[in-house]
């Protein structure tokens, strides 16, 4: 895979950035007055993610399912990468609220 600008095929932009493929939804600006989540460093043990932003943001989010609840799982690109969780919702509540980060109504 190349991984210069000026490479045919490259997935890098004229700054040397990663492009996106643009397959994945991005969370629009969060509202004025949106509704806070609780955040908390600690994993839930293992979960599957049942869908997920664009992870070309240097903060991305999955919906996961864990142990028969919901969550929503945030993951801050850096280094060293930074990973917090919100909810232990009902599937309904963490569909909900999983629009409402998309919308900007949540963070």
């Amino acid at each position: 895979m190349p991984t210069t600008p000026d490479a045919p095929g490259s997935d890098l932009d004229a700054r040397g950035e990663w492009t996106c493929p643009g397959i994945s939804p991005h969370p629009v600006r969060v509202a004025p007055g949106r509704r806070a989540l609780g955040w908390e460093a600690l994993a839930p043990g293992s979960y599957r993610v049942l869908e997920h932003t664009c992870a070309c943001r240097a903060v991305y989010f999955e919906l996961i399912a864990c142990g028969g609840t919901y969550m929503i799982h945030r993951v801050i690109q850096g280094r060293p990468t930074e990973h917090a969780f919100a909810g232990r919702w009902t599937h309904r509540e963490a569909r909900e609220i999983w629009l409402r980060l998309l919308t900007g109504q949540a963070r």
